[in-house]
């Protein structure tokens, strides 16, 4: 370009909006405009022309001195948008400049045209702005939760590292999708609803446990906490969604409400079986004591009687009250009469399940057997034996009582306490009957029952 010198020129120039400083080829001023001057902190107008560049402002560095130097030299046009500018004082100047030389009517590099414009506030605002981005994205990938950004509709703008982990979905897979097709079905029309009231203003924000259906179809349980976030016009702009995994503690409350329900099955089963062992009890006593009145007798019935429970008791205690082995149950009931340990007790038949209520009253039956074989039957004498022997056909238990060798047998008179508590055990737990035969070589007595299925699963004395 071309510079004259004329006066109107100049203070047209001097008057102009922008930064502009004219030089000569030594980098003295022929001319500055008056934003140029405040702009470096100096009088508007001061005068500068004839003055060297570098001693009005000793502290331009040496980088651009060199510029000038350049564009001078080989006649660049050089610029740069937002360039840092050191004073003395320490502070921090950005400027946008623009260099371009000019040349004399000979086409000759006569000097520079300096335009100058100082954006200190604007790239102060965009670092902060960038700063702020930073810590936003510091914020919103390393956060030890899911974090999602969603659009009003319902589409994933953008998600986190986190949020990808728990839902196993790469981030390109979540910002094709909304959150209506990872939102469990059951759980769906809450998250709408509560979303709606947010959208309408009804509510700031909202947490809500909900579950996820993850890639691959695992279910997950969260809390969703949401907010909206507007716009400069107070429009919905996007929500922010927070999910943290409460699946752990989901896990533990169900465990927990298990625990709970088999705790109180736990109690209701003990009460029965406390109030079925004391009503058994109560009937012993009351029959012992209506058949005899003598105390010694009574005392030793009862308490016979007693320890045949008491040791059913240890078999299903043995077993946490899953139920009993037949053959358990008859060695323990028969144990403390003398025939069990002479031989004169042969038990056999193969493997049988009892529950437990049918175990106490099978152990009761051969308590019984044995403590009126020991006094009238077969186990009386030396030379006497019982066949304890069952058969099992699918649930149909058949088991036989057979004495031979004792005294001879006589039908009782009258039915007793043992054929009551025979005949009634086996119609309560054991859905059966019993028939007895008072043949003259020893006393038969047939029972038959249903067994319960055994469960496979365990006791709730054992689960608890």
């Amino acid at each position: 370009m071309q510079v004259s010198a004329h006066s109107g020129v100049l203070t047209a120039l001097s008057q102009a909006p922008l930064g502009i400083a004219i030089f000569d080829r030594q980098m003295r001023y022929l001319a500055a405009s008056s934003r140029f001057l405040t702009e470096q902190g100096l009088p508007g107008d001061v005068p500068l022309v004839g003055r060297h560049h570098y001693e009005v402002f000793p502290d331009i560095p040496q980088r651009w001195r060199e510029i000038h130097r350049r564009a001078l030299l080989e006649g660049l046009e050089l610029s740069h948008d937002a360039d840092p500018f050191e004073r003395s004082d320490g502070r921090v100047d950005w400027i946008r400049w623009s260099l371009k030389p000019w040349r004399d009517d000979d086409g000759e590099i006569g000097g520079l045209v300096l335009y100058t414009e100082y954006v200190t506030p604007t790239v102060e605002a965009r670092a902060r702005l960038e700063a702020a981005e930073a810590r936003y994205r510091a914020v919103f990938d390393q956060a030890a939760m899911g974090v999602a950004r969603v659009a009003p509709d319902g589409r994933l703008l953008e998600v986190n590292d986190r949020f990808c982990s728990m839902l196993s979905y790469s981030r390109a897979e979540l910002t094709d999708m909304n959150f209506q097709q990872i939102t469990h079905p059951d759980d769906l029309n809450s998250n709408i609803t509560l979303t709606r009231a947010l959208l309408a203003g009804d509510i700031e924000t909202y947490s809500l446990e909900k579950r996820y259906i993850a890639k691959g179809g695992e279910v997950i349980w969260n809390n969703l906490t949401v907010a909206l976030v507007r716009n400069g016009a107070g429009e919905p702009d996007y929500f922010i969604s927070i999910i943290d995994d409460i699946g752990a503690r989901k896990q533990a409350e169900a465990e927990q409400k298990r625990y709970q329900g088999q705790l109180r099955l736990m109690i209701n089963e003990l009460n029965h079986r406390v109030k079925n062992t004391l009503a058994t009890v109560q009937s012993m006593a009351s029959q012992t004591l209506r058949g005899e009145s003598d105390p010694d007798v009574v005392y030793e019935k009862l308490e016979a009687r007693l320890l045949g429970l008491s040791q059913a008791h240890d078999v299903l205690t043995r077993e946490r009250w899953h139920g009993a082995e037949l053959r358990d149950v008859a060695e323990r009931a028969l144990g403390p009469f003398a025939g069990a340990t002479t031989g004169q007790i042969h038990i056999d038949g193969p493997a049988a399940w009892l529950a437990p209520g049918a175990a106490l009253s099978m152990a009761l039956i051969f308590h019984e057997l044995a403590t009126n074989a020991v006094k009238y039957g077969a186990l009386s004498v030396t030379q006497g034996r019982v066949e304890l022997t069952w058969m099992l056909e699918g649930p149909a238990l058949t088991v036989t009582w057979a004495e031979a060798g004792g005294p001879p047998v006589t039908p009782p008179t009258r039915k007793g306490f043992g054929s009551r508590l025979i005949e009634r055990g086996l119609r309560g737990e054991l859905r059966g009957s019993a028939s007895t035969t008072y043949a003259p070589d020893g006393l038969i007595c047939i029972m038959k029952a249903q067994l319960a299925e055994r469960s496979d699963q365990l006791n709730l004395f054992e689960s608890a």
